[in-house]
């Protein structure tokens, strides 16, 4: 017993805990934003460099190392990503170096698990499904406050929709949606012999995760569920028809969580919100921005094909090709001023990385695909529907980007569906090789935790700064730390513009405008074209604010505050 609870697997099983269900819960203010902006995602990747860490120190000592049978066609998607950042080139450094390192580490994750012969499965997923529980929770918390709470509250939100952790709907909907699926795959492959407690468990996380996703009005949840629940049911229909009280008391208590919603949070939100929209979807003739987003995605495809645009290239694609689609799209409503990404993550990749990308993404997706199919037949739909909820998400908004809760419970999901389907090879690293290994885990995994742990001091200085609370230092720690630092230059940059344009400092407004425009050839950002133009009405110089107003019209169109000053222009 004692070699067993010491046993690596346990050791796992023990920072999975860790990353699925504490990380997740560091719950400060934030500005919003995606990546470490929110700053849960860097406690998920606090526990996650532990997890990987752990990994890695486990392999260097392992004799044999365990691989899924398609681990070939797997790589091939981090090949292709990389080929193609080497062929068409760097945009954004930094956003090149986050994005690598986020899609390495899964990588390491995801075959890491495979290490792991004795981790249970069953225990890891019911430890998401404890996340899910108390996502559910702190969304009944939002939807139903006991008191007005202050606009900056942690729990405070002004639709009383459940954004919980996430601070966005659909990601809470898509997180959910997969909870739910995986309680009840694990109520029909328990053993008789499961204790009523953990049943009891499932139940009530299925029906409160029924609740909020309702709740929620989002659609892509709603869909993504109903999708789940029908290959769920073909992937377990054996079981399903040995275990019918199991499945009377499943839909029973999916139709209480429904109802319930339907009686405590109707009006303009729920069931009725999500009708409200779909029908205002049908009924819309290209007004959805998503018509824009995709054009221009497809014709910035075109304009390269093959290697793409280079990494962190998609917001400048953005602008160049969506103002030529407004006139063909007049009634093209709610568009956003800049975007970062299309709502679909192959075009995303498509646009930066081109075809070699693409191709990479779809030969691991479909030898993945083809293996669990091939392999369990018509059991493989129950694999599926627990990958449905945040693949269907992945093609329709960003929620990687939002977050990396959601990318590492979607890769322990795909080691699930590929654990049975694997192979040893033989470990021939020689003794120096795997103590160099272990020594680099070290020294990498140590450093990233001191940056993670400086991050969330950035990102703290950043939120702080926003809301105007006073500090004997403010942004120091942003303006060194790699994820912030641009950020942060832009938000003292501009302090500093106002601050010269209300004590008249010519001079200096001079130098800040002169920076600025250099920025602009490679940044063309709205606030940045606003500050440049405020800067040249503080000189005096109508002609050339107006010239950069023109400019900027042709890149935002549909902006009427430029409309507007363009108007005084031709007035003079």
């Amino acid at each position: 017993m004692q070699n067993q609870s010491l046993s690596p697997s346990r050791i796992l099983e023990g920072l999975l805990f860790l990353l699925f269900v504490i990380s997740p819960f560091y719950i400060t203010s934030s500005i919003g934003g995606t990546g470490f902006d929110l700053p849960f995602n860097i406690s998920v990747w606090f526990a996650a460099t532990l997890v990987i860490g752990y990994m890695l120190w486990h392999i260097a000592s392992s004799d044999t190392i365990t691989l899924p049978k398609n681990y070939l066609y797997l790589l091939m998607l981090p090949a292709g990503i990389l080929l193609s950042a080497v062929i068409a080139g760097v945009v954004e450094p930094v956003t090149w170096l986050f994005r690598i390192l986020y899609i390495l580490a899964g990588v390491i994750f995801l075959f890491g698990l495979f290490q792991f012969k004795s981790l249970s499965i069953e225990r890891v997923l019911f430890f998401i499904v404890l996340s899910g529980l108390f996502i559910s929770l702190y969304g009944i918390v939002q939807m139903h406050p006991l008191q007005a709470s202050d606009e900056n509250s942690i729990t405070s939100t002004k639709t009383l929709l459940p954004t919980t952790i996430f601070q966005q709907v659909n990601v809470t909907a898509s997180y959910l949606a997969t909870t739910l699926l995986i309680a009840i795959y694990l109520l029909f492959i328990s053993l008789e012999n499961t204790k009523k407690t953990i049943q009891a468990f499932l139940y009530v996380s299925m029906t409160l995760s029924t609740y909020v996703l309702v709740s929620s009005g989002s659609r892509l949840g709603l869909l993504s569920l109903a999708l789940g629940l029908i290959f769920l049911t073909i992937g377990l229909a054996k079981t399903l028809r040995k275990n019918k009280t199991k499945l009377l008391g499943v839909i029973v208590l999916l139709s209480v969580g429904s109802v319930t919603s339907y009686v405590l949070f109707s009006g303009p939100s729920g069931l009725n919100k999500t009708v409200d929209k779909t029908y205002g979807l049908v009924k819309a003739n290209n007004s959805e921005a998503r018509v824009v987003i995709y054009g221009a995605a497809l014709d910035s495809i075109q304009s390269s094909p093959v290697f793409g645009h280079g990494i962190g290239s998609y917001k400048s694609e953005w602008l160049n090709h969506s103002a030529e689609l407004y006139p063909k799209y007049p009634n093209v409503e709610h568009m956003p001023y800049t975007l970062g990404h299309p709502h679909n993550e192959i075009l995303m990749w498509a646009i930066e990385g081109g075809a070699i990308a693409v191709i990479g993404i779809l030969i691991a997706l479909v030898s993945t695909l083809w293996s669990v199919a091939r392999f369990y037949g018509l059991t493989s739909f129950a694999y599926f529907s627990l990958l449905l909820p945040i693949s269907t998400h992945n093609m329709l908004e960003l929620p990687f980007y939002i977050s990396s809760l959601h990318w590492f419970v979607w890769l322990f999901l795909i080691f699930v569906a590929l654990k049975a389907i694997s192979t040893d090879k033989s470990n021939q690293l020689s003794l120096k090789a795997k103590h160099s290994i272990r020594g680099i885990t070290f020294v990498f995994g140590l450093t990233s935790l001191i940056f993670l742990l400086q991050t969330a001091s950035a990102q703290k200085d950043i939120t702080d700064y926003v809301y105007g609370r006073s500090t004997d230092k403010p942004l120091q720690q942003a303006l060194i730390n790699p994820y912030f630092q641009a950020d942060a230059r832009a938000m003292a940059n501009r302090s500093v513009l106002y601050y010269a344009i209300k004590n008249d400092d010519k001079q200096k407004i001079t130098q800040l405008l002169n920076q600025f425009q250099q920025e602009l050839d490679i940044n063309p950002d709205l606030k940045l074209f606003e500050d440049v133009i405020n800067g040249f009405e503080a000189l005096e110089a109508k002609q050339q604010s107006c010239l950069v107003a023109e400019r900027a019209l042709k890149i935002y169109p549909w902006n009427g505050g430029l409309k507007k000053y363009l108007a005084t222009c031709s007035r003079k």
